[in-house]
């Protein structure tokens, strides 16, 4: 084995086209360390007719769609395609980043070939369960069965140690490596207020209109329409602002409708998903201010995008996102006490101006670590477990 140029396989049911928080993890990862020089496949449930022109492998996952997700697709339990190529797949390692199809099938591989898994813990399951399944009951055992693949596997990590907190919600007893997350915008040596500016005027928006964002999944757990909501007091009030959703899901339609019922389309956009980062980064650019009340998340890499791009975020007290989050200082925080509360907080930001331009420089120094500086230490942690596998 050439401990300079690994053999990895990065597991996961989503891959782009299909585009959230894990997707682009595991994207990055694939990218940088093929530039590295790693051989490097990602087996993920493929998109039909989606050609995938990505310099490395992508190995299929047989899935079908998932109806109350899409565009998301649902790995075929193992028992059901045993014949299915991905389970020829040999590598030095595999990193999986869901605890469903995807990582029964590398542990099956481990069995038959012997390489070490690593697995990433990345989001609230049990929202997503309880969201589609109406019994506690059921929704208790299939976290218990998730859980399972965490403590079969040899290595278990996670973004962040608030991210360890919910594992342990979940029953996972064992021990978890913390490696950080990042982002893929590099902004060294950029004229950042200039970009800013410059991106406000190419969307339209006025210089002295204040310019919000959301970029995510467009689904209710992320509480958009909440954010929507406290936009309406604001509206009320007269305060002029651009708002852009920017993404898609299950609660799109009924995000459009209500923009449509409240007569906010002149200030409120539903942009759609950008699957083009330089398009993307133009409204992260943007804002002033990146609306971000969700307990859904674990993270929130987008936060950290928005941040590399000076534009601080507002998010509630006690999220898990919000853990990193200093008030006033790398961020600003909400109670999780209604609406009306967060506008106020929407408000008191906007009425500091020299405030929010502090601690929008101070955000992209905290929370704006780039791919590039992290994933060489996950090559490294891969090493050091494969040799610890082999003795």
């Amino acid at each position: 084995m050439d401990l300079n140029r690994l053999k990895i396989g990065l597991f996961n049911e989503c891959f782009p086209p299909i585009q959230d928080g894990v997707s682009q993890v595991v994207e990055n990862y694939a990218r940088l360390m093929h530039q590295a020089g790693h051989d490097v496949t990602v087996a993920t449930a493929k998109v039909p007719s989606f050609d995938y022109p990505h310099p490395y492998k992508v190995q299929n996952i047989l899935s079908i769609p998932i109806p109350v997700r899409r565009p998301y697709r649902w790995g075929l339990p193992t028992w059901m395609v045993p014949w299915q190529p991905i389970y020829n797949f040999q590598s030095d390692i595999i990193h999986v980043h869901s605890p469903f199809t995807a990582s029964r099938i590398a542990l099956k591989l481990r069995k038959k070939y012997g390489m070490p898994v690593v697995a990433t813990f990345h989001s609230k399951f049990k929202d997503d369960f309880r969201a589609s399944v109406p019994s506690d009951t059921i929704v208790n055992w299939m976290v218990k069965n998730i859980m399972q693949v965490f403590a079969a596997v040899d290595e278990v990590w996670v973004g962040a140690p608030a991210v360890l907190e919910v594992m342990r919600e979940y029953g996972f007893k064992g021990h978890a490596e913390v490696v950080p997350h990042a982002i893929d915008f590099d902004l060294t040596g950029v004229n950042v207020p200039l970009l800013k500016a410059q991106s406000k005027s190419e969307l339209g928006v006025p210089a002295d209109v204040p310019c919000f964002l959301f970029v995510g999944q467009i689904i209710h757990a992320k509480n958009v329409l909440y954010t929507l909501e406290a936009l309406r007091l604001l509206h009320q009030k007269n305060i002029p602002f651009k708002m852009f959703y920017v993404g898609k899901g299950n609660a799109s339609d009924e995000l459009v409708h209500t923009i449509k019922r409240y007569g906010m389309q002149d200030c409120v956009e539903w942009v759609g998903q950008l699957h083009d980062r330089e398009e993307l980064q133009k409204y992260y650019a943007a804002a002033d201010l990146f609306l971000f009340p969700s307990l859904y998340d674990t993270l929130g890499l987008v936060v950290r995008e928005a941040a590399a791009h000076q534009t601080p975020s507002l998010l509630l007290e006690g999220s898990t996102s919000a853990k990193d989050m200093l008030h006033g200082q790398n961020g600003f925080l909400a109670p999780q006490t209604g609406v009306a509360d967060f506008a106020q907080a929407i408000e008191n930001v906007l009425s500091d101006t020299e405030l929010r331009l502090k601690v929008g420089e101070q955000s992209a120094m905290c929370l704006g670590k780039t791919w590039n500086q992290v994933v060489p230490e996950v090559v490294d942690r891969y090493r050091s477990l494969i040799i610890r596998k082999q003795k």
